[in-house]
């Protein structure tokens, strides 16, 4: 747990992982006198394997620079078991305490600024210390690369979709970037330029159950206030990969499945009322019309609003087919929840008073990368995830073959685009101008 001293800004959020190889079955031709069970047998196609995660990701992360590990195999052999592991080993060494203080190693990144221009020339902002956390209110996420912040005295003109829980509290975000993204150039980032993007609710008081900060937070009553991570925005890129790796973290008690939804934890759903769970659980969400899930809710808007009904529409960001475009779904799903499920082993075996055992309470989502690292395009390119959303950045985004590079395309004649925030943090001469979105 930290604690800052923060004021809060309000913008228009734009928004907003060794290898593992798929078993191949050889054809041989029955052998005379065997019996056809004998053939079958020995034909079938082998069960998938695990993709394989380490604890020592957790105890003593030391994350790869490339997809693959230090000397990666060519693109073209990629698996897709190698993005999650890439994901997870970075999620952990991102989240480990530095110094004494308690804050987490992505806390010492720089801080993005709303409101203000070429951001890395200014001195005082490399040192997070002084200036603490940016707050945002999420708003909707065109696109394009437009990013206009708004003041907190503004709330009530904003015209965006923040989201609520159910205590009726918005939901805060903020980004952190690395100091070398404030090298890019025209041609593009430097290998291994991180973006991390996190959301927050408001706590009632302080719980074990979630990564927590302390805030005083201009706009809120009752400061200062306990707040909870509930999102986090992983962007990576790579030599090889400069449309960056897109990965996505979630608290368990966000909200559950649309389909097949999980029964809910013992207090409850953050963002879906008990009433509509249960709803969910027996009629399905068209036996629910009454919840409205993933809608936005109407302005005026405030730091208090009414509760948004929200379920996952893709689990594991995936349509349920078994392939869309050339991309695996079926091996996509079975790495996410195999890699979870040996994360959450290696986490619960923690002593309690490990500062990583908060994260046996966060899992990861969905993923998203492109085949062999060329621009975004349509998803025939496009790998992993191709619903990628996480249920408080993009609640009201989770629609078919919709996903991160939706909004944060990649190109190779404008790669700089790819990130929102960096027409803010380079000097005019280099930042990419503002697309507006069209009114």
């Amino acid at each position: 747990m930290t604690k800052y001293k923060v004021s809060l800004g309000i913008f228009l959020l734009l928004l907003g992982i060794g290898a593992f190889a798929c078993s191949r079955s050889e054809t041989t031709e029955p052998k005379p006198g065997a019996s056809p069970a004998t053939e079958v047998a020995k034909t079938a196609t082998p069960p998938q394997q695990p993709c394989p995660a380490s604890a020592s990701w957790i105890t003593a992360p030391n994350p790869p620079t490339e997809i693959g590990g230090p000397n990666p195999p060519p693109v073209a052999n990629e698996t897709n078991c190698e993005f999650y592991q890439f994901a997870y080993q970075w999620f952990f060494a991102m989240t480990q305490p530095v110094g004494t203080s308690g804050e987490r190693k992505f806390e010492t990144l720089n801080v993005y600024q709303p409101n203000l221009k070429n951001q890395c020339a200014l001195k005082q902002l490399i040192n997070h210390a002084n200036i603490g956390k940016a707050l945002f209110v999420r708003t909707p996420k065109p696109k394009t690369n437009d990013f206009e912040p708004i003041v907190p005295k503004d709330i009530n003109q904003a015209t965006g979709t923040p989201l609520y829980d159910q205590n009726g509290n918005v939901v805060l975000y903020y980004v952190l970037y690395s100091p070398n993204e404030c090298q890019a150039t025209a041609a593009g980032y430097l290998p291994n330029t991180i973006e991390i993007k996190t959301s927050w609710r408001i706590l009632k008081s302080a719980d074990p159950a979630y990564y927590t900060m302390t805030a005083t937070v201009e706009g809120l009553p009752n400061n200062p206030q306990t707040l909870g991570l509930v999102g986090f925005h992983l962007v990576i890129n790579t030599q090889f990969h400069p449309e960056f790796v897109w990965a996505t973290f979630e608290h368990v008690n966000n909200a559950p499945n649309c389909t097949n939804p999980q029964p809910a934890p013992a207090g409850g759903w953050s963002f879906l009322s008990s009433a509509c769970a249960t709803c969910l659980q027996q009629n399905g969400v068209n036996g629910c019309p009454q919840c409205k899930f993933n809608v936005a809710p109407p302005p005026p808007f405030g730091i208090t609003g009414p509760a948004t009904q929200v379920c996952r529409v893709f689990s594991d960001g995936t349509d349920p087919g078994s392939t869309t475009n050339g991309n695996n779904n079926d091996t996509n799903r079975f790495n996410i929840d195999t890699l979870n499920s040996q994360i959450a082993g290696f986490l619960s075996q923690l002593p309690s008073n490990s500062p990583m055992s908060v994260w046996k309470n966060y899992t990861l989502v969905s993923g998203l990368w492109t085949n062999g690292g060329v621009p975004s395009g349509g998803t025939d390119v496009q790998r992993g995830s191709l619903e990628a959303a996480n249920t408080t950045m993009e609640t009201f985004f989770q629609q078919p073959n919709q996903n991160c590079f939706s909004c944060h395309g990649y190109t190779t004649a404008t790669p700089l685009t790819v990130s929102h925030i960096i027409s803010d943090l380079l000097p005019p001469s280099i930042a990419p101008a503002r697309v507006k979105q069209p009114k």
